[in-house]
């Protein structure tokens, strides 16, 4: 069921729904949803099949076993220890990505969410905190996992679809009760169920003063006012959440030290730290004098072509956040015309 300009069009798999509630008051319900949301009329167990291209039988089969459509493995953190990853299936990751595109990707978030959606960016995570006396930074220990099936259901399904289409698409998007770290659609959930954290806790910076963003589990506070007080206060909201507060990671930062926000340097504008760029100039020097292909020799690398897109990511990187970056601006266009005169050799 869909509504083209004014007029309510329904299909095959709506008849389940229209002989329950009769005509009249199916279009009734289709019109208000509508001027709710602009999200897919699921309102019964054949329009939930049918929007995964599934029957009903085959909905249950996906349900009744995506805990186990999961390959799980460890990867290493840059600070040391593992981080568990939860990739789902391919099948499962192709119905994860139509509920992203179709569902997640239209519910709002907050304004302080500066990761996971359309137009997100590390510079506009980081701008708000520039030129501040002091910083904090706070970190969500065990993020995605401590995001529950029950918080999914509440805060992403619940308020748009009836209680068992909610539970339905939150087992879809779960593995053993909680978030996937993995799954394509656990970062744009996780927004959207902090939203009730990020709003009430940015308005309470706001009337103080202070700045506020949050970067996935990375949250940034600063002013010109020292941020004890705000670190209590996050804290509690977020153990009543479920949440816990890193203690290891959180930090507290004036503006007599380097202050950095998601990588860049906030001090006195947003800045690529100087060590980035000093070693990104170093790898440039020596891809410019021996060529790209033995600069990656050099390094024990054997994929050149692997080597030079990674020197142009973090061309781009720095060029993202500085972009009128006249050294790393002739310095990309240089590098494109070594590697080609490389390969042409």
């Amino acid at each position: 069921m869909y509504i083209d300009k004014d007029e309510v069009i329904f299909e095959f798999f709506d008849v389940e729904y229209v002989t329950k509630h009769g005509l009249e008051q199916a279009m009734d319900a289709a019109v208000a949803f509508h001027q709710k949301c602009r999200l897919p009329f699921l309102m019964d167990i054949s329009q939930l099949a049918a929007f995964l291209s599934l029957d009903r039988r085959e909905l249950f089969g996906l349900v009744k076993r995506c805990d186990t459509m999961y390959r799980s493995f460890l990867l290493p953190k840059r600070t040391g220890g593992y981080r568990q990853i939860d990739a789902p299936a391919y099948e499962l990751t192709a119905y994860q990505y139509r509920i992203l595109h179709r569902i997640l990707g239209r519910i709002p978030i907050s304004r302080y969410a500066t990761a996971y959606h359309r137009g997100a960016a590390l510079t506009k995570n980081a701008s708000p905190h520039t030129g501040k006396r002091y910083l904090l930074k706070i970190d969500i220990k065990d993020f995605f996992h401590s995001v529950r099936l029950s918080d999914v259901h509440a805060r992403v399904f619940a308020p748009y679809y009836p209680k068992q289409i909610g539970y339905l698409l939150s087992l879809l998007c779960c593995k053993d009760g909680r978030l996937a770290q993995g799954a394509p659609t656990s970062p744009a959930i996780s927004n959207i169920v902090m939203r009730c954290f990020d709003e009430p806790f940015g308005e309470w910076c706001e009337k103080r003063g202070l700045s506020y963003t949050r970067y996935c589990d990375d949250i940034t506070i600063s002013g010109d006012v020292p941020l004890y007080r705000a670190l209590e206060k996050a804290s509690l909201w977020l153990n009543n959440m479920g949440f816990t507060v890193n203690e290891k990671k959180t930090r507290f930062i004036t503006n007599a030290s380097r202050q950095t926000v998601t990588g860049l340097t906030v001090n006195e504008k947003v800045n690529v730290p100087s060590d980035y760029k000093r070693r990104l100039r170093q790898e440039l020097y020596y891809a410019a004098k021996f060529g790209v292909s033995s600069a990656a020799d050099y390094k024990g690398l054997t994929d050149a072509e692997q080597y030079y897109q990674s020197l142009m990511g973090w061309l781009n990187h720095v060029l993202s956040v500085e972009p009128e970056n006249e050294s790393f601006l002739k310095a990309k266009q240089a590098l494109r015309e070594r590697y080609a005169a490389d390969r042409r050799i």
